[in-house]
């Protein structure tokens, strides 16, 4: 696993351009993010998706959610009408992951069998800059071993895959992550908008987020 520390001798600049280049080449990266450190692959390469599961001891039947750059990138992914995109626009880029129907072009391993995906615009600059000299989708699965605990510091998740047999490829190290709550899901799916998880902050502003959720 290659280690590019952006906190002291790498700027995050040449970090994304390298990390973009490996996700061209089927390999999995590591990169922080504006939750947690994620775990990311082209999420059009098929091989590239399988290792992670690998990777993770993942079942195939979990699918896995996407992080995309824009409303457009996700227009490429997912059935987006006017008052979904709407809804979209109200809460991206931040912590909400949207579920919602798949385009017929979205491989079933991504989604595992199930014909909806998990999109999310994250608000967090290497990310962006990640999507921008990828310039299409990332998977966004939290990079520890599937049922564990997720990792905020950079130390406990090279420890944790130096004793695995099959490792990420790249690792782009920040340190410490500032501990955060995982991103609220809401459905999309279907015209009765149902909240899948609420994390503890925007509890909050549930009221405000049910005014900003409704399809019809």
């Amino acid at each position: 696993m290659k280690i590019l520390d952006i906190r002291n001798n790498f700027s995050p600049e040449l970090a994304s351009k390298e990390a973009a280049l490996a996700l061209l080449k089927g390999r999995v990266i590591v990169y922080p993010t504006d939750t947690l450190y994620g775990m990311g692959a082209n999420a059009f390469d098929n091989d590239a998706i399988r290792k992670i599961f690998a990777i993770k001891k993942r079942s195939e039947k979990k699918p896995l959610p996407v992080m995309v750059g824009s409303i457009s990138m996700a227009k490429a992914m997912a059935v987006i009408d006017k008052p979904r995109e709407k809804i979209l626009k109200s809460f991206w880029p931040g912590p909400f992951t949207f579920i919602l129907k798949k385009k017929p072009s979205i491989s079933f391993l991504l989604t595992a069998g199930r014909n909806s995906i998990a999109l999310r615009v994250p608000d967090n600059y290497f990310c962006q800059n990640l999507i921008k000299d990828f310039e299409g989708p990332v998977t966004a699965t939290s990079a520890n071993i599937s049922g564990e605990a997720d990792y905020f510091d950079s130390r406990e998740i090279i420890e944790r895959f130096s004793l695995e047999e099959i490792q990420p490829d790249l690792f782009i190290d920040n340190g410490v992550l500032s501990e955060s709550d995982p991103s609220t899901i809401i459905d999309l799916t279907t015209d009765n908008v149902r909240i899948v998880r609420i994390n503890p902050t925007n509890k909050e502003n549930f009221l405000n987020i049910l005014k900003n959720i409704q399809i019809k």
